[in-house]
C-alpha cells in the first residue's frame, strides 16, 4: 500500500514574476556601469574564445558608447594613424598611451603577490594637456590616444566637460543613473579623455564647477589614473575658474601638447 498522496497541481494563474537578484543583478550593475545594457546582451557563437579578446570586445563596446553618449558618435573612427606625425603630435600620444599600458599591465601582475613584495609603477607623466585654437584638432587626436588605450588593453571613456557639470546637477542625471553612478562611470576609468574643458566659462564659475571637477580630477589622480584634457583656454584662464590648486596638481604631472593653426573644419565666413 502505498502512502504517497497526489501533490497538488499548480495554478499558473497564481504565478508572479519574481526578478532575479543577488549574483544576477550584480553582474548587471556591473554591465551598466562598463556602458552597457544587460537588457540588449546578445550571446552567440561569434564571442571570441579569449578572455581577453572579450575583455577588449567590452572595452570597445563601452568606449563607443561614451561617444554615443557625448554626441560625438562620429568621432569612433578616428585612429592614431590619420593623426599628423607633427601638428597632432601622434608619436607622444603613442608613447603616453603605451608607458600607462604597461604600467597598469605590470601593476596588476603584482596583485597577486604579498603586499610587502609588491613594486607598483607610478608614471611621472599622469596627465596629457591639449591647449590650443578651435578646430586644430584637439578632440580627433585625444579620441584617438582614446582608441589607441582601448587597443592597448585599457578600458577608456570620453567626457565633455559641460556634459559631466549638468548630469551632476539635482535630477540631472542621464536616464537610468545616478549621480553616483555617473561619477563612478567616469571616475574609475583607466583612460578618461576630458574634452573641452571649462569652454565658455569665466571667472564667475560656481562651486558647482570647481567642486565637481575637483572630485572627479582628484579621484583618479589618487588611483593613478592618466586624463587626456583638451581645452582652448590657457593655465591662467582655468586657474582663475577652477582654482589655483587643482590647476598645480593637475600641471604638476603634465606633459603639455599645444595645438595651433587654422580651424581644420574650414567653416564658411560670411
Amino acid at each position: 500500500m502505498s502512502l504517497t498522496l497526489p501533490g497538488a497541481t499548480p495554478d499558473s494563474s497564481s504565478r508572479e514574476l519574481v526578478l532575479a537578484g543577488g549574483p544576477v543583478a550584480q553582474v548587471a550593475k556591473i554591465l551598466r556601469r562598463r556602458g552597457l545594457e544587460p537588457n540588449k546582451a546578445v550571446f552567440d557563437e561569434g564571442r571570441p574564445d579569449s578572455t581577453e579578446e572579450y575583455q577588449q570586445q567590452v572595452y570597445q563596446e563601452a568606449w563607443v558608447n561614451s561617444l554615443v553618449r557625448a554626441g560625438h558618435s562620429d568621432y569612433a573612427r578616428y585612429k592614431l594613424a590619420h593623426l599628423d606625425e607633427v601638428e597632432q603630435h601622434r608619436d607622444h600620444f603613442q608613447k603616453y598611451i603605451d608607458h600607462h599600458a604597461e604600467a597598469r599591465r605590470h601593476n596588476r601582475s603584482q596583485r597577486n603577490l604579498p603586499a610587502e613584495e609588491q613594486q607598483i609603477r607610478r608614471p611621472k607623466i599622469m596627465h596629457m594637456i591639449v591647449p590650443g585654437t578651435t578646430g586644430a584638432g584637439k578632440t580627433v587626436s585625444a579620441v584617438a590616444a582614446g582608441s589607441y588605450a582601448v587597443e592597448r588593453g585599457l578600458m577608456a571613456r570620453f567626457l565633455v566637460h559641460s556634459h559631466y557639470l549638468k548630469w551632476m546637477r539635482p535630477d540631472g542625471a542621464p536616464p537610468g543613473m545616478t549621480q553616483l553612478m555617473v561619477r563612478e562611470f567616469y571616475e574609475r576609468c583607466d583612460v578618461l579623455v576630458l574634452d573641452d574643458v571649462c569652454q565658455q566659462m569665466d571667472e564667475y564659475a560656481t562651486n558647482h564647477v570647481r567642486d565637481h571637477t575637483s572630485d572627479l580630477i582628484s579621484a583618479r589622480m589618487h588611483s593613478n589614473r592618466p586624463t587626456i584634457f583638451t581645452t582652448n583656454r590657457n593655465s591662467a584662464q582655468l586657474t582663475v575658474i577652477l582654482g589655483e590648486a587643482l590647476v598645480s596638481r593637475i600641471g604638476s604631472r603634465a606633459q603639455v601638447l599645444s595645438m595651433q593653426g587654422a580651424d581644420r573644419r574650414k567653416p564658411k565666413t560670411w
